[in-house]
């Protein structure tokens, strides 16, 4: 069993504390050809891998998965000099952002076996970058359904009768047919809103679960931000895996306060419930956010502003208070993504 980083493959009791949705530089389709966004590749670098050292050095924190989309900004070999310069373990991901933000042009047009295909080469030889190949190589799937926060309601329904386009849905069953061979994570993006209607993170099961993925190696993202108990016992019922992220960003909430409280009570009751191995923490955080000026069209992101030590100066305290365990704790963090992330 491994842990594929971006600088080799690593054992998973070297993984350690383990954050398994993060962003190292997160960039907004078509940035990239905005001169007023562009940056420094060695002061980004230098800047993001202090963060690291931080991380590392203050608060433990040994591995990071880096969930950035590949039409979001991912970067190959900036995640790999941070890995380098900070000794933060780091993972990279293949896959893709929702379809109102994200797929282009030619990932629409190919069958699903083409981008299974592609998922499966990024993962073994390496992720391609700028019309270049790398020997940089993912250690996880992405994908992503849902566009609800950018219509000011839940997502749309699809011709299947899902909260799915038919471009995600290629995708969800690509990455289905890609776990099935590799036995990696997957790793999803689902729109809070859609909870109201129905459960996008079981729409999307059925459809990884329709190709041959196993729902113990899925962790189902975002489902925690609007709590609906019933949809995320369901979800670990399933036997997959909730991610308990915005921790610190109150997205989707009025407050840090009241998102922290909402959360930290569901995951007393999960664990009580007896599903403690079905968890993983993380922010969501962007370490560099690659854009042009703060304007009211594009705003300073939550996101960018959460400290690296909210989590354990804040929110395990909070979990602390409780009821919940150090050995609880460390389940969490530590315990729980080294399973799901080694292959």
């Amino acid at each position: 069993m491994k842990i594929r980083t971006v600088l080799g493959d690593i054992t998973p009791k070297e993984a350690g504390i383990t954050l398994t949705h993060e962003h190292i530089l997160y960039a907004n389709p078509g940035v990239e050809f905005d001169r007023k966004a562009a940056f420094d590749f060695e002061t980004v670098a230098n800047e993001v891998a202090a963060t690291m050292r931080t991380g590392i050095e203050d608060f433990g924190v040994k591995t990071i998965v880096d969930m950035t989309a590949c039409e979001l900004g991912r970067y190959p070999r900036l995640i790999q000099e941070v890995s380098r310069r900070s000794g933060m373990n780091m993972v990279a991901i293949t896959g893709f952002f929702p379809d109102v933000v994200g797929i282009p042009y030619h990932w629409r047009v190919q069958s699903v076996d083409y981008i299974r295909d592609h998922f499966i080469s990024d993962v073994t030889e390496g992720m391609a970058f700028a019309h270049h190949a790398t020997d940089i190589r993912a250690g996880a799937i992405k994908v992503a359904t849902g566009a609800g926060g950018y219509l000011e309601g839940p997502s749309p329904t699809g011709p299947d009768g899902t909260h799915m386009s038919a471009a995600e849905a290629r995708i969800v069953r690509a990455a289905g047919r890609a776990q099935a061979q590799l036995g990696c994570m997957i790793n999803t993006h689902t729109e809070p809103k859609d909870y109201s209607l129905r459960n996008p993170g079981i729409e999307q099961l059925d459809l990884l679960e329709s190709e041959g993925a196993d729902p113990g190696k899925v962790i189902v993202g975002h489902a925690i931000i609007n709590v609906h108990m019933e949809q995320l016992f369901d979800i670990v019922k399933r036997g997959a895996n909730l991610q308990i992220d915005h921790v610190g960003i109150p997205w989707r909430s009025p407050s840090v306060e009241a998102l922290d409280e909402s959360i930290a009570n569901a995951v007393c009751e999960l664990a009580s419930a007896g599903y403690l191995d079905r968890l993983v923490f993380t922010y969501d955080r962007f370490f560099h956010h690659c854009r042009g000026p703060v304007t009211d069209e594009e705003p300073e992101m939550l996101n960018e502003r959460v400290q690296f030590g909210y989590m354990f100066d804040s929110f395990l305290p909070r979990l602390s208070k409780k009821g919940f365990t150090e050995e609880e704790i460390r389940a969490v963090l530590v315990d729980n993504p080294a399973r799901l992330l080694a292959f």
